[in-house]
């Protein structure tokens, strides 16, 4: 006996036998009776044996019709259900969206965009690494994750960064600091002051140092930290001022700071959508990716001081 029996043979058999009889059973198949007829015997051809008695009302099931059955009906039901859970990976509404991103975006600008994309989607897991702006970029090289949100992206080879949102540059300050009766806070009102700046690792530091170095301000004596919430209650010790996104802001709130805008000129982070277009991507990971390409479209809440920006032309990531 070979092996030649075929999905197209088990429905024809198994609609037979659950209509009673070839007219009704090429009815639900939507085929020609006699196109029917050509399948079974196709298959009890194949398989050696008669799988139907005919009587003069109905069509019977034969002692290997039953078995062969109870095999068809189990190998059709799992064969349906593997292509349905396809059908809705392949439609995003199910599977596992993993992206990696600055903590501040991470925190502040992806929970809105997420919490729509679940509404259609409450099957989909996600996985959220936060991290530094390098460490974002080497999770999407090494295919630990799909994409990445990032601000200066250090990218190489055949990574595509796409800009997505922008946020300004904001002086933070004791209360009892003289910038607190200030109504904005020049870059040049920040030569000798103390300065707590964040780890050189930081995407933030990297955008500081460099506004600093623009306007060839000098600083007095800087306290380096790592986390955010290190440098909000260093701030708010008064051992230092600061220059901080407007995305980072929310994530100081439980310390007491003085915030101005930082002037002369405006400084934005721009933040940038990391993928690599060779790698293939699970289909809900690229609605979510769309989702926030069309952020200023779709009006997801963001901060005062940062903006969704539609950019329609990305381009190959460049050292910046």
């Amino acid at each position: 006996m070979s092996n030649n029996i075929t999905l197209r043979h088990l429905r024809a058999f198994v609609a037979i036998a659950e209509h009673g009889g070839y007219t009704a059973a090429a009815r639900s198949l939507n085929i020609a009776q006699s196109a029917l007829s050509r399948t079974i015997v196709e298959v009890e051809e194949e398989l050696g044996t008669r799988l139907f008695e005919r009587t003069t009302r109905r069509v019977v099931v034969t002692a290997s019709g039953e078995q062969l059955l109870m095999n068809a009906r189990r190998v059709l039901e799992e064969f349906d259900c593997a292509l349905s859970r396809f059908q809705l990976y392949h439609s995003g509404l199910i599977g596992v969206v993993s992206l990696a991103a600055l903590s501040s975006v991470a925190s502040i600008m992806l929970p809105t965009v997420i919490s729509e994309f679940r509404k259609a989607r409450p099957n989909v897991r996600i996985s959220v690494k936060d991290g530094f702006a390098d460490e974002v970029v080497r999770y999407v090289s090494n295919g630990q994750v799909d994409f990445g949100i990032t601000s200066f992206p250090q990218a190489k080879g055949r990574l595509v960064c796409e800009r997505i949102a922008a946020d300004s540059l904001m002086c933070i300050c004791s209360k009892s600091h003289r910038f607190t009766g200030m109504e904005t806070v020049s870059w040049n009102d920040l030569a000798g002051e103390d300065f707590v700046a964040f780890d050189p690792l930081s995407s933030i530091r990297a955008c500081v140092d460099r506004a600093l170095q623009i306007a060839e301000i000098q600083l007095g004596t800087i306290t380096e930290a790592r986390d955010v919430g290190t440098v909000a209650g260093l701030v708010s010790a008064d051992l230092g001022v600061s220059a901080v996104p407007s995305l980072v802001l929310p994530m100081m709130q439980f310390c007491e700071f003085s915030q101005k805008k930082l002037v002369g000129p405006v400084v934005e982070r721009e933040i940038y959508l990391v993928h690599d277009p060779q790698t293939p991507m699970p289909p809900a990971a690229g609605i979510l990716m769309e989702m926030l390409r069309q952020g200023a479209m779709q009006g997801f809440r963001i901060p005062n001081g940062a903006k969704w920006v539609n950019d329609p032309k990305p381009d190959p990531a460049k050292k910046k």
